[in-house]
């Protein structure tokens, strides 16, 4: 069967087209999220449409629409709770009815990590496991959790998607979610600058003429050798692996993979995440797996066809 699949994020849309656990065909376009979701809708339609003409496809023989968003969502209704600062207009968005109109086929919505769960565990690095959770790094911290071969959801659908917000450092950095010490507000990459200048040892550190203060660039220059780097970067290796004993305490897991923007030093990362696993989740049936996710770019399109089979089968 053939799903279209929709990935929003706060900077991109992706769309795409899935049947048989591949992506078919696959376009990106500017979120323009400020915009709101409403707006977006026919430029979506629109990308869809012409992927299926692509690929031969007409829009009304596929099974179903499946949308990851950025936000905490009811799955049962297909309506998105809150925005956190994105498309700020999407819990007055009637989705299913806007599917509807645009193809006549089932919709279902999941928020975009457990959606990257799904396709990471159906088609990429989470094949063989029946309890993970997926971890994203990156100007957040998003999560997710599989449980017994079943997404993690709980009675009102916040069950593992909010390992982000576990307070890591109680009175820390103040959070977008309302309170301090959050390991997003500790760890996300859009706090990283902040943090690196109030470095005491910032006006010696290669930092300080770094065209921009990212992960990429505090690990680069951690390499280097540079001491506030160092800091910085072993500072959120810690943080992130206790986020990651955590949840492997929590839910039981066999394994937790490891995605976002600031994969590209996971040469770096997934040793030490697996070593401070390694150290401090005592499970007594054996080793917690670190692994990276596969389809850093296509996670959520990949989970699309599964979930519209759940929503269909419902």
């Amino acid at each position: 069967m053939t799903v279209m699949a929709i990935d929003v994020g706060g900077t991109r849309i992706k769309t795409g087209l899935v049947t048989g656990g591949s992506l078919l065909a696959e376009s990106k376009l500017p979120a323009e999220a400020a915009k709101g979701l409403a707006a977006a809708l026919p430029r979506i339609e629109s990308e869809l449409r012409k992927l299926c003409e692509r690929e031969g496809i007409d829009p009304a023989d596929c099974h179903g629409v499946a949308m990851g968003f950025p936000a905490l969502v009811d799955f049962k209704r297909g309506r998105v709770f809150n925005h956190y600062g994105k498309f700020v207009d999407a819990s007055n968005v009637d989705l299913n009815a806007w599917c509807e109109d645009a193809f006549g086929v089932p919709f279902a919505l999941e928020n975009d990590a457990r959606l990257a769960m799904v396709g990471e565990w159906q088609n990429g690095a989470g094949r063989g496991f029946d309890s993970l959770a997926i971890v994203t790094l990156g100007t957040g911290v998003g999560t997710a959790v599989l449980c017994e071969g079943q997404p993690l959801r709980g009675p009102h659908f916040l069950a593992g998607n909010l390992g982000g917000h576990m307070i890591i450092q109680p009175g820390g950095v103040p959070c977008a979610c309302g309170v301090r010490g959050c390991v997003e507000a500790e760890t996300g990459s859009a706090r990283l600058p902040e943090r690196a200048r109030r470095h005491p040892g910032f006006a010696d550190s290669v930092l300080k003429d770094a065209e921009a203060i990212d992960y990429k660039a505090v690990f680069s220059a951690a390499a280097a050798g540079d001491r506030v780097a160092v800091e910085l970067r072993d500072r959120a290796l810690e943080l992130w692996g206790a986020l990651c004993v955590n949840l492997a305490r929590s839910f039981d897991l066999e394994a937790i993979l490891i995605g976002g923007g600031i994969m590209g030093s996971a040469d770096v990362i997934i040793p030490s995440l697996q070593h401070f696993c390694d150290e401090h989740a005592d499970m007594p049936w054996g080793r917690i797996t670190i692994k990276p996710t596969e389809h850093p770019d296509h996670m959520a399109l990949l989970g699309a066809e599964w979930l519209i089979n759940e929503k269909r089968n419902a």
